[in-house]
């Protein structure tokens, strides 16, 4: 991931273990996803115990969220990083604030 956004210099790493929170996001994202497989599987396949559509949509919703992984792993940030940088539509006159006591070049990438 690059340490600033290419357009308005916003940093990324706003400090040490930020993005640890997008995992409670992906988390909630992948519930929705898998909700609205299990609901769509209802209406159109139904379900059963007895010729295992249960077990079927199991492993088609495990199919359908690992190729959705990238997508919400990227989705998930976004909604993150929305949550503490609020979107200013003068960006080009009001240049980013840095921080360097919130970040720590030491124990960057360092998991």
């Amino acid at each position: 991931m690059a340490e600033r956004c290419p357009v308005c210099g916003q940093p990324f790493e706003i400090e040490v273990g930020f993005w640890y929170g997008t995992g409670f996001v992906s988390y909630a994202l992948a519930v929705i996803v898998s909700a609205a497989s299990f609901i769509a599987w209802l209406l159109f396949i139904g379900m059963s115990l007895q010729d295992h559509r249960l077990f079927w949509w199991m492993g088609v919703n495990a199919l359908l969220l690992l190729l959705l992984q990238p997508p919400l792993m990227r989705l998930s940030r976004t909604i993150w990083l929305n949550f503490f940088v609020w979107y200013d539509p003068e960006w080009r006159e009001h240049p980013v604030a840095t921080a360097p006591e919130r970040s720590n070049a030491e124990v960057r990438n360092d998991w």
